[in-house]
């Protein structure tokens, strides 16, 4: 049995495509496997066309590298940066400047953070992979749940650009998570909160959550019914230590209970103490299904205000 390479997976390339940071993968001998849609933009082609060219290394010395491909009858000096590397092929990010990365500690995306969250987010995939493995009874089971989840790991990602330097608005996250299961607020939906605007460190882990209460409400509890709501509240405690509170709200349809086996419980229950010292409070009946979050007000949680 042959095993199809990370690099080569659905989950890789839609992780790769979604990054704004404009990279190419190379195999060891410098033959271009992929670049992303960013580069593409930025050298006026289609996605795609870059695959099966070359980087060609300077004669002499250090300097620009040739990217060449379309048979080498396109060529663009450009200079880059590993990211990844690994057997048998490596990931570099692109930039058309001589100017080190690294000189400009305030640049949008210095390469020693992007190396940190290219590390990090693969170990995030994997560790989703492996709990929805374990809480999945059939092939097709796994495969729609993690690409469900993978999906909303990737709305966080492709909004990071912006979320570096202004935080990543909660309630713009909650909005991608629900228009994913086709609700939109103000139907079966009622948003109430204030502007709090996520750090990058926490905003995949609360999308992760809201994709798990909206998909569990879709297939069994309110959402699932046409006179359902949900109402999605959030605010900021100011009493000591300061707190921010999410609360879920189901009332009408099924209201069916979060699986206590299951992936969604695990991050109500696990994830949220691990990564955020946060806690959830469940309170499920034949009428209603509410969680109450209760997240300390970190710099790992919020974004600083400038």
């Amino acid at each position: 049995m042959t095993t199809t390479p990370p690099t080569d997976s659905a989950d890789f390339i839609l992780l790769f495509d979604a990054c704004p940071i404009p990279q190419i993968q190379l195999a060891a001998d410098n033959r271009i496997l992929r670049g992303n849609p960013a580069l593409a933009r930025l050298l006026g082609i289609r996605s795609g066309e870059l695959t099966g060219g070359r980087l060609l290394p300077p004669a002499t010395g250090s300097g620009p590298v040739r990217l060449s491909w379309d048979a080498g009858k396109c060529e663009a000096l450009i200079f880059t940066n590993d990211l990844l590397t690994a057997p048998g092929y490596r990931i570099c990010m692109v930039h058309f400047s001589h100017a080190d990365p690294l000189e400009n500690a305030s640049e949008l995306f210095p390469l020693r953070d992007v190396q940190h969250r290219l590390r990090n987010l693969i170990a995030s995939v994997r560790s989703i992979f492996r709990r929805t493995a374990a809480t999945s009874d059939s092939i097709d089971h796994l495969t729609s749940h993690f690409i469900g989840r993978l999906d909303a790991v990737a709305r966080v990602e492709s909004n990071l650009a912006l979320a570096e330097r202004h935080g990543l608005e909660f309630h713009n996250l909650i909005m991608d998570e629900l228009a994913a299961f086709a609700v939109r607020p103000g139907e079966q939906a009622v948003l109430d909160g204030p502007d709090v605007r996520l750090h990058i460190l926490s905003a995949a882990t609360l999308a992760l959550v809201i994709h798990e209460l909206a998909n569990n409400s879709v297939k069994f509890g309110a959402l699932e019914a046409d006179k359902g709501t949900v109402t999605i509240s959030w605010w900021i405690d100011p009493a000591s230590p300061r707190a921010l509170h999410i609360v879920w709200h189901e009332t009408g349809g099924s209201c069916a209970a979060i699986d206590h086996n299951g992936f969604g419980m695990e991050l109500l229950t696990r994830t949220l103490p691990f990564e955020l010292d946060g806690t959830a409070e469940i309170d499920a009946t034949a009428e209603s299904f509410r969680v109450h979050i209760n997240l300390p007000v970190t710099n790992r949680l919020l974004h600083a205000v400038d």
